[in-house]
């Protein structure tokens, strides 16, 4: 971004509004090649609105924790690797380091 002279976060929207996404797009779509070539896959966010609720109530989480909480049950995912500590109190995932 400061190739553009951006170099808070909060510009980065007035760009897009004066400039278009454009500058972004082909680098997005390197970034999608290579996780295909590496074998990565993306998963699609998932989370009942009632669930969601309730493991931010009950597990003390953000909402965007919670949504990345349950997406890993959702999938099976029962590891994560994350520098967040929140997530050590989610009892289905283990957290790594």
């Amino acid at each position: 971004m400061r190739k553009l002279g951006i170099r808070r976060l909060d510009k980065i929207r007035e760009y897009i509004r004066r400039h278009g996404i454009g500058f972004a797009v082909n680098k997005l779509r390197v970034f999608l090649e290579m996780l295909g070539e590496l074998d990565i896959r993306t998963l699609r966010d998932w989370a009942e609105p009632r669930e969601l609720l309730e493991t931010m109530e009950k597990y003390s989480l953000t909402p965007s924790d919670a949504l990345i909480a349950l997406t890993c049950k959702h999938h099976r995912i029962d590891t994560i690797i994350t520098f967040d500590e929140d997530f050590k109190r989610i009892p289905w995932l283990k957290v790594l380091p």
